[in-house]
């Protein structure tokens, strides 16, 4: 008893702990504006992702979304103005935005392949519509997985297409590059990633609503 009393110990003392999260934070540009011109009205795009949660920054309005939330923060910084949107009526709201009568086609996925996103390891998932139409999406294993920002990429494309909706829920990773090549649009990146540095500092801040804010109760009061 006293010998396996031992072994067991010594199993517990050598045995690597966990490690905890390693703090980072990413900064990515998005420009849906350009195959989806109903959204120009938000620009590019500057999400800030950390292991806490996300922020997205337009020169019109702003939002954030803290993980474990169901909701996205949506402010207007010159009305000082914010309101909570449930990440659920994202899609909901792209389609009442959208006059373009988007169809959902399926996509099947095409070859996985590795490579690097200026210097970060990444992967290629190639997600096809036909012979000459894909979207590629790169993504890292590097910093884990993001289950806030991946609920809400899946809804906000859910809102436009669907099917590539589910598609996108089998791959793994952060995205860090996505590229749309399709008949009209040749290699144009809807998502491209700007820095990666291990240093969470200003995460705090960036995720909780700026001073002097008050909160307006309809997403409606602040779009105008």
């Amino acid at each position: 008893m006293k010998r396996l009393a031992f072994v067991l110990a010594l199993l517990i003392a050598t045995t690597p702990l966990a490690a905890a999260p390693r703090p980072y934070h990413l900064e990515l540009e998005a420009s849906p504006a350009a195959p989806f011109p109903f959204l120009s009205k938000f620009g590019k795009v500057t999400l800030h992702v950390y292991a806490s949660g996300v922020r997205a920054e337009t020169f019109w309005l702003n939002g954030f979304s803290r993980a474990g939330t169901r909701a996205v923060t949506v402010e207007n910084p010159y009305g000082r103005m914010y309101t909570d949107v449930p990440i659920t009526e994202i899609g909901s709201i792209l389609r009442k935005l959208s006059t373009s009568g988007i169809q959902a086609a399926a996509p099947t996925a095409g070859p996985v392949i590795g490579g690097k996103v200026r210097g970060v390891d990444a992967y290629r998932h190639r997600l096809m519509y036909g012979p000459a139409a894909w979207i590629d999406v790169w993504t890292t294993n590097t910093l884990g997985e993001n289950k806030q920002l991946r609920t809400i990429v899946e809804e906000f494309v859910r809102g436009l297409n669907p099917a590539t909706a589910e598609a996108i829920k089998s791959i793994p990773g952060v995205p860090v590059y996505v590229e749309l090549n399709f008949r009209h649009y040749q290699k144009l990146p809807l998502l491209r990633l700007k820095e990666l540095k291990f240093d969470n500092s200003g995460e705090a801040d960036a995720l909780k609503v700026g001073t002097l804010y008050f909160k307006a109760p309809l997403l409606d009061s602040i779009w105008k």
